[in-house]
């Protein structure tokens, strides 16, 4: 099971760099890792649907109106990092396109607004602050984006970059490739423009 310090360590050891005792070493690696770790995070679990960060959430409706366009508004989830699918079927079929022909729907801000009377049914990326819920796919891809986000800082070598991006790279399709196999396969909604492509 991974931990915040063994996933730092995992990216200062691609780099050749010295391991940390813990998380609060106070050092210029630390201090380097520490500055972009929560950023990095955010944006990988942004990124793609990791089967391990989707959550199902039923929202209730805010209260006051909407200044025009749409009806009702809805406060997104406060791990909300990415909208997968809204509805106001509660066992709607979740894949792309959900049987609408457009989305019903807008997010702006920390809400989505829309015509769908309360209850909404939401499903997200969440962000999972906590390392031990990770896959060991996506562990390794996070300290691959660690190690190149910090590696100019802590090594002043552009060709170790290269290297970790690469490492990057592979690491990620990878764990891409394990996540997309706990997932159902989408099925393709049928709208017009595909039935003429058949």
């Amino acid at each position: 099971m991974a931990t915040k310090i063994v996933i730092i360590n995992r990216a200062l050891t691609k780099l050749g760099a010295d391991r940390l005792m813990s998380e609060t070493d106070n050092n210029a690696q630390s201090r380097a890792i520490e500055a972009v770790y929560d950023g990095v995070l955010d944006n990988l679990l942004r990124i793609y649907r990791w089967a391990f960060a989707i959550r199902r959430a039923q929202l209730a409706a805010l209260t006051g109106e909407t200044v025009y366009g749409y009806q009702f508004q809805y406060p997104l989830p406060a791990d909300c990092l990415r909208i997968d699918a809204v509805s106001d079927v509660p066992h709607q079929e979740w894949h792309y396109g959900y049987h609408m022909p457009f989305p019903r729907y807008q997010v702006e801000g920390r809400k989505i607004l829309t015509d769908m009377e309360s209850p909404v049914y939401l499903r997200y990326g969440a962000k999972i602050a906590d390392p031990g819920q990770y896959d060991s796919a996506f562990t390794e891809a996070f300290a691959c984006a660690l190690a190149v986000e910090v590696c100019e800082t802590i090594t002043q070598s552009s060709t170790k970059k290269q290297a970790a991006m690469q490492d990057y790279e592979l690491a990620i399709r990878q764990a891409r490739q394990a996540s997309a196999i706990e997932r159902p396969p989408i099925q393709q909604q049928e709208t017009s423009w595909y039935t003429a492509r058949l």
